[in-house]
């Protein structure tokens, strides 16, 4: 005969049960509500197994010696990054990985710019009326028109990319596809809170692809920016491309270090060779 259960002991396991039944749904429920936007710490990422490039993308892979060589980038256009290039442990793979991703944005969006500005001298005096509304400009000023519908060389965007995205590795561009830190002050249009909000939101893009539209049409149009278009229509004026580096120098206006940013970006073009991408277009299928 089975000996009789104390009342009080099966009241204690009971609510012992009752406890850890309680503790885990809270649990779910937090990992189901608790913000999603953060960052993983260095420790969580050290546990995941390593990344390589072509789980990504299978055509991650392609050379980048052969493109600065060649000057076409395959035609591979990534809309998001879910995955944190920090698993990516060998530090030139990953950034070797984060150029193959935004290189093809940067050049497909630099040929439509090329494409527009050729619209512009072949109009012979009669260019299309919505150029002049894309890039907020008088009709008719088609000298202004031409400083602003220009490429941003590669180099420079490649630089800003992984300054301002932390190498893609930062919420905002895993989340929101914004790789340039662009923010906004109107309360009407989406966009993350930072950490410590000041009155701004950080934009949110569709994909990858959207948030190097923006960028460069915001160094194309913003007034923050006209010596920047200034200097671009110098040089080409003396029969230079644009380059990179020279640009660092008109952009103090982008960050909130502006004594150091023109400095920053710049190391970050010469540890890089970046500027062997400036002129790379997409290949032709």
């Amino acid at each position: 005969m089975s000996p009789k259960l104390d009342q009080n002991a099966v009241k204690r396991i009971v609510a012992v049960a009752m406890t850890v039944c309680i503790v885990g749904i809270a649990v779910l429920l937090y990992a189901c509500t608790s913000d999603n936007d953060r960052a993983e710490g260095p420790e969580e990422v050290a546990s995941l197994p390593p990344l390589a490039a072509t789980e990504i993308h299978s055509g991650l892979d392609y050379a980048l010696d052969t493109v600065a060589k060649d000057k076409t980038v395959p035609a591979l256009f990534i809309d998001s990054l879910d995955v944190n290039l920090d698993r990516i442990r060998d530090v030139e793979e990953k950034k070797a990985t984060f150029f193959r991703i935004m290189l093809p944005h940067i050049a497909r969006e630099n040929d439509r710019i090329r494409a527009e500005r050729s619209k512009i001298y072949d109009a012979a005096g009669d260019v299309p009326a919505p150029l002049f509304e894309k890039y907020e400009v008088d009709d008719g000023s088609v000298d202004e028109l031409l400083r602003r519908v220009d490429v941003v060389p590669a180099s420079l965007v490649l630089a800003q990319a992984a300054l301002e995205s932390g190498w893609g590795t930062s919420r905002f561009a895993r989340k929101g596809n914004n790789f340039f830190g662009m923010r906004t002050y109107n309360e009407d249009v989406k966009g993350m809170e930072p950490r410590e909000a000041d009155g701004f939101k950080v934009m949110v893009f569709r994909d990858i692809g959207h948030s190097v539209r923006v960028y460069m049409k915001n160094l194309n149009t913003h007034d923050a920016y006209a010596d920047f278009r200034q200097a671009r229509a110098k040089e080409r004026a003396s029969g230079a491309a644009p380059t990179g580096h020279t640009m660092t120098n008109y952009l103090t206006s982008y960050s909130e270090i502006p004594e150091k940013y023109g400095k920053r970006l710049r190391g970050m073009i010469d540890r890089n060779d970046l500027h062997r991408f400036d002129g790379v277009r997409v290949a032709d299928n």
